[in-house]
Formats: structure tokens, C-alpha cells, sequence
């Protein structure tokens, strides 16, 4: 038991779990979208850049951690802060590398997202505030740079222009994860509060925020409907993505602040890439 747990504390806390994560919604919008991105080696680029960017937000988040230290999840980080860095080197030698195979334009693409994200992560406000410090900023954030990297970049590759269908599957995707990412902060009720960060369950509290969450979900779903009966999604893609709308449901229903961390890092995160895996089993199936 407690070496299963470490094997899942290594998965979820080394970063590769959500860089699994990022690489599926790839797959997702170039599987839906016939790109051939997928080809180019992109999806690599976006695993290694994701677990390079998660590692240096802990990195330098360090500091702020080692003030709160009733909390399993920042024991655990704090633990392993050498492996951390370990894992920060190991994406960044894999973002270099699969960069390489990746066309010049898209690299050019990509430089709006990875400066968002280094100001997200880097103290240079003032009294060392982070991007993601400022009031109601980090949710939005977050939903714009894996938007941008993971479905907006496939949709444009190799296209002229945007039509209204790819529009809108990149508006329900952003608000797929902004709408995951709130429960993130009532996780972080405590941990905000003490470093004065506004976030919206601090503002409105814990069970309006899932409300605002679940009805997040509820549009996603309802573009999938536009987008299906406009025939640019299959009944299976909207089959499998109806049963991934409802499952995120539940779990932000069940969810509150004293909910473990395996809850939200595991299953809230891991329902990116329960998409891919449902679009893929349904347009098997049927």
C-alpha cells in the first residue's frame, strides 16, 4: 500500500501526470480536427513544456510553501523539492529537443502562451507578487495558456482561417478548464487566504463557486450539442463527450475544501484526459 502510494505520489507530483494531460487535449483537438500536428512531433513539446512549466512554478513557489506545513499535499511537495528540480531539468531538456522537430512558425505561436505562463510563475510584480497572485487572475490564466498551446495551435495549423464550429469547440475547451479549475481554488481556500490572494471561492465561497463551475460544464455541453448538430462533431465525439461532461459534473458536485488531494490533482485533472480516451473508445464502438 504505502509503495503504491509513492508510485502515485510520483505520477501526480512530478508533473507528469497533468503533462499526460495537456498532450491528450492535443490529441483531442487533432484527432476532432484532422490536423496533422500530431505528426510534427508537437505533442511531445507540449508534455515536456508542461512539466518544465509546472516544476518552476513549485520551484519558485518553494519560499511561500515553507509557510504552511499542515497540509499533506505541501508536505509532500516540499519532500521532494530536489526532485522537482530534477524533473524541471528533464522537461526542459525534452522542450529543447522535441522543439527541434517543430516548424518555426509554430514555435512563433507558441511564444504568446509560454510568456504568459513565465509571468505566471515569476515573482515580478510587486512585494514579489506572481501573475497568479492578483485578484481573480490565476483561473483565467490558466484556462488562456492551455487553450491557446493545446487546442487553439492545432485548430490553426495548416489552416487559413478559423470557422465558426472551430470557434466555438476552442470557447468550450477554455471554458472546460477554466470551469475544472475553480474547485483548484477552494482547495487552495486556506492557503489563498493566507497570502491574501482573492480568488472567487474566497469571494463568494465555496458552494456558489461549484455552482459557477457546474455551470461552466453545462455550456461546454451545450456547445458540444451546437457543434454536433452543425455536423462538425460525430454522434460518437458527442456521445463520448456527453459521458465526460457528466462525470466532470459529479466530481466538482462531490467536491469540497477537505476533499484529498488525489481528488483534485488525480480526478478533477484526469478528466482531460478521460475525453481523449472516451472519444476514442465511442468512435471505436460505433
Amino acid at each position: 500500500m504505502i509503495l503504491f502510494r509513492r508510485l502515485v505520489d510520483l505520477i501526480l507530483y512530478s508533473n507528469l501526470f497533468i503533462a499526460l494531460c495537456a498532450a491528450s487535449l492535443v490529441y483531442q483537438t487533432s484527432f476532432i480536427n484532422s490536423s496533422p500536428l500530431t505528426d510534427q512531433k508537437y505533442p511531445y513539446l507540449v508534455f515536456f513544456a508542461t512539466i518544465f512549466i509546472y516544476s518552476m512554478h513549485r520551484i519558485i513557489g518553494f519560499g511561500k510553501l515553507e509557510r504552511i506545513t499542515n497540509n499533506t499535499r505541501i508536505n509532500t511537495i516540499l519532500k521532494f523539492q530536489k526532485h522537482i528540480i530534477l524533473y524541471g531539468l528533464i522537461g526542459l531538456v525534452g522542450l529543447i529537443i522535441s522543439s527541434l522537430f517543430i516548424p518555426f512558425s509554430i514555435i512563433l505561436w507558441l511564444s504568446i502562451p509560454a510568456l504568459l505562463a513565465l509571468v505566471y510563475i515569476l515573482p515580478i510584480f510587486g512585494h514579489k507578487k506572481r501573475f497568479r497572485d492578483l485578484p481573480f487572475i490565476k483561473i483565467f490564466a490558466i484556462g488562456v495558456v492551455w487553450t491557446w498551446a493545446c487546442v487553439f495551435i492545432p485548430m490553426v495549423y495548416d489552416n487559413a482561417s478559423l470557422n465558426l464550429n472551430q470557434v466555438i469547440f476552442i470557447f468550450e475547451k477554455l471554458l472546460f478548464i477554466i470551469s475544472i479549475t475553480i474547485p483548484f481554488d477552494i482547495r487552495d481556500l486556506k492557503v489563498d487566504n493566507l497570502h491574501k490572494i482573492k480568488t472567487i471561492p474566497i469571494e463568494l465561497g465555496e458552494e456558489k463557486s461549484k455552482k459557477i463551475a457546474l455551470a461552466g460544464i453545462f455550456i461546454c455541453w451545450v456547445l458540444v450539442g451546437l457543434n454536433y448538430f452543425s455536423g462538425f462533431l460525430t454522434w460518437s465525439t458527442w456521445l463520448a463527450l456527453t459521458f465526460s461532461y457528466l462525470i466532470t459534473a459529479s466530481i466538482i458536485f462531490l467536491i469540497n475544501e477537505k476533499s484529498h488531494d488525489y481528488y483534485f490533482t488525480g480526478l478533477l485533472d484526469g478528466t482531460i484526459i478521460l475525453q481523449m480516451i472516451l472519444i476514442l473508445f465511442f468512435n471505436q464502438m460505433f
